[in-house]
């Protein structure tokens, strides 16, 4: 093969990513409960370097409440933003203007853990691009060790359409099927 047509192969395997700050882990409250919004949202960006660096994420769009102060952070880590009262309306708004069309919605607060990077590219490459890609949160509690899969999805790769005018990703992976990746996400704070 090519070095060009190498190269136009994994170029169609980039993702671009959607980070939805609408519903962060709670903290204590006031400028507690802010300055752990902003850190969790903030590590989940820096979660998805190493699927920059590798080529899998190309753009990332920054999505949460007006005046929530994330311009701030969108602007620092060099991602788009897009404000609105929702989740389900600023996921509407964000995937028109992504590069590519497979995207990565991942809910802060989440950090896809080591090995995140290939299982997906070899998903992608090898087991068909028709099929959505579930991440669930790392297990948290005896039940979720013992049933992975009632972990709940905060993370879906899909393609751009099949998102429509979904918010809730557990009701939006139920409905395309998704597989199931072995690599989960850890919260991030």
């Amino acid at each position: 093969m090519s070095v060009l047509r190498q190269a136009l192969s994994l170029a169609t395997l980039m993702l671009s990513a959607v980070i939805l700050a609408f519903d962060t882990p709670p903290a204590t409250g006031g400028r507690a409960r802010e300055s752990a919004e902003r850190d969790a949202i903030v590590r989940t960006l820096a979660s998805l370097i190493d699927a920059c660096v590798a080529g899998l994420v190309a753009d990332a769009v920054l999505v949460g409440p007006p005046d929530s102060g994330l311009g701030i952070i969108a602007e620092e880590a060099g991602c788009g933003l897009v404000e609105a009262v929702d989740a389900r309306s600023g996921l509407a708004r964000a995937l028109p203007a992504m590069r590519y069309p497979d995207v990565l919605v991942l809910r802060a607060g989440h950090a896809p853990e080591r090995g995140f990077v290939d299982e997906v590219r070899d998903a992608l490459a090898y087991g068909g691009r028709d099929r959505a890609l579930v991440l669930r949160a790392a297990p948290s509690s005896l039940l979720t060790r013992i049933a992975p899969r009632l972990a709940e999805p905060v993370g879906l790769v899909a393609r751009r359409e099949d998102f429509g005018a979904a918010g809730d990703l557990a009701t939006l992976a139920k409905k395309l099927r998704a597989t199931e990746l072995t690599t989960k996400a850890r919260r991030a704070i």
